[in-house]
């Protein structure tokens, strides 16, 4: 039985880019209201995202958190996210 694919596994292979990664929680950012986030190639469903980590889905509603905050909770939760091909 093989293990799903997480973005941090691709990160690793070199089939996504740290550039990707980034892209990928930036473009969220910055239109939060989106179902799915693209990853270069792969894709990843947010509200999967959301129910796997309750400390993500608080951070994200929080008015107090920094702009920095978010961007480093959601890359984590994003790096363990397992996408689908585009």
């Amino acid at each position: 039985m093989t293990t799903p694919v997480t973005i941090e596994t691709l990160l690793q292979q070199g089939a996504l880019t740290e550039e990707e990664v980034q892209s990928a929680v930036n473009a969220w950012l910055a239109t939060p209201s989106t179902t799915r986030i693209p990853v270069g190639s792969y894709e990843l469903t947010v509200g999967t995202l959301l129910r796997q980590n309750g400390f993500l889905a608080k951070t994200m509603r929080d008015p107090d958190a920094s702009e920095g905050l978010k961007k480093a909770a959601l890359r984590k939760v994003l790096l363990r996210g397992r996408p689908e091909k585009r």
